[in-house]
């Protein structure tokens, strides 16, 4: 049996498809189609502005015109490009674990069931917290009411962590207080690590989204 994200039903604004299952985009609907369509493009985009970014980055190197200022430069833009490339993962990855085989997860904290697709990341620590920033025990998959209208549902967040395993919200909670820079090369490792989880998590889909 197909499932399909909670949804409205309507007539789509972009293709004009007529009484189809759709998403609010703002004012507007969106057919299934032309939003999964709108979030490729914009995957895609960004990758084009990493790749931009390596080569822009090469061709000093080649030219070796900058010398060691040069080497600052890129070493910034490509640990920069690495990080989009881990986010990108690691929010794919924390969704599609909470998902069942048909994609249909529920937010970690209110339980509102939705297709992975249109769930979100939810970071119990900020961002800024670098340690925690790619934990797989502290990020999980929210609906876009719990994550930004009520800024993450933290309280029920916390209590979430510690029905799993008591003393965990505390216990992020410290580790996020230490201070550390990621190097590129423990980047890179944690990069490799999530895309492989990835992969083997993506097998257990019936019928994926790309």
């Amino acid at each position: 049996m197909n499932y399909l994200p909670q949804s409205n039903w309507g007539n789509c604004s972009q293709c004009g498809a007529k009484d189809t299952a759709c998403v609010k985009k703002k004012k507007e609907l969106w057919c299934l189609s032309c939003n999964n369509r709108a979030k490729a493009d914009k995957q895609v985009e960004k990758s084009n502005r990493r790749q931009s970014a390596r080569n822009a980055g090469n061709k000093l190197r080649r030219e070796n015109i900058l010398g060691s200022q040069y080497e600052e430069s890129y070493e910034a833009a490509e640990r920069q490009a690495l990080i989009h490339d881990l986010d990108f993962v690691h929010s794919r990855l924390v969704r599609m674990m909470a998902a069942d085989k048909d994609g249909m997860a529920e937010c970690f904290c209110c339980g509102k069931r939705q297709h992975w697709s249109l769930q979100q990341l939810s970071h119990f620590i900020k961002r800024m917290n670098t340690l925690t920033r790619w934990d797989l025990r502290a990020n999980r998959n929210s609906c876009r009411y719990c994550n930004e209208t009520l800024g993450g549902n933290l309280e029920v967040f916390a209590q979430k962590l510690n029905e799993e395993q008591p003393g965990l919200a505390e216990q992020l909670i410290e580790i996020a207080r230490e201070p550390h820079k990621w190097s590129r090369e423990e980047i890179k490792g944690m990069l490799i690590d999530q895309r492989g989880k990835l992969k083997l998590i993506e097998t257990k889909f019936t019928n994926p989204i790309t």
